[in-house]
């Protein structure tokens, strides 16, 4: 099994004269699920956005580990979903995880593609436009996206809003899944998701 560790030393972020959180010190290894809590503004989509590198840290260092060596590159390794992440309205699922997987360098066979979105119960509308789908099917592809390709570390944001009884249990199978092959950091404010992880961070407690 690959080993991975995420580190973060004395990570701090400051939004003008607001620090959103500082000092934060985690080392999260293989097989982690760790749940991100916290009121609104508290700081767990910041926390997500520094670990997928959209956001620069004000102070500190975010470190990926793979078998005791550093990863230069953390974001080629990474999958990313997030319940604002753009979807284009004007093409499909299936082109949406096409355009993915060969930006990314993975397969992209019609057969693997179709297969994955099955997955996520979308193989019935891969070819029907994202502006038709409802908010728990744009959700679903979004974790469809971020997941292809078994990324070492995956990142949620929030991922279980405007998800049904059914779309929630497939979130803790990506979950469960996720402890097999790297890491996950799953940022919620849904009470019956508290569990689901082996740490938890309470951010602006």
């Amino acid at each position: 099994m690959q080993q991975w560790t995420l580190e973060c030393r004395r990570l701090g972020k400051r939004f003008g004269e607001r620090w959103v959180f500082r000092g934060l010190e985690l080392q999260i290894p293989t097989g982690t699920v760790l749940i991100v809590r916290g009121a609104n503004g508290s700081g767990k989509s910041t926390l997500i956005k520094l670990v997928a590198g959209l956001l620069a840290p004000t102070e500190g260092a975010i470190q990926l580990w793979h078998n005791g060596s550093p990863v230069p590159d953390r974001t080629r390794l990474l999958g990313w979903c997030a319940a604002d992440g753009a979807l284009y309205r004007e093409l499909t699922g299936y082109e949406h995880l096409r355009w993915w997987a060969q930006a990314r360098g993975l397969p992209d066979a019609p057969d693997a593609l179709m297969a994955h979105l099955d997955r996520f119960e979308l193989a019935h509308r891969a070819h029907d436009w994202v502006r038709a789908y409802s908010t728990g099917m744009r959700q679903r592809l979004r974790m469809a996206i971020a997941t292809y390709g078994d990324p070492p570390l995956l990142l949620l944001d929030e991922p279980d809003a405007g998800l049904d009884p059914s779309g929630l249990k497939l979130l803790r199978q990506v979950l469960d899944e996720q402890t097999r092959c790297g890491i996950a950091l799953f940022a919620t404010n849904r009470a019956e998701c508290a569990g689901w992880g082996d740490l938890a961070l309470e951010l602006g407690a």
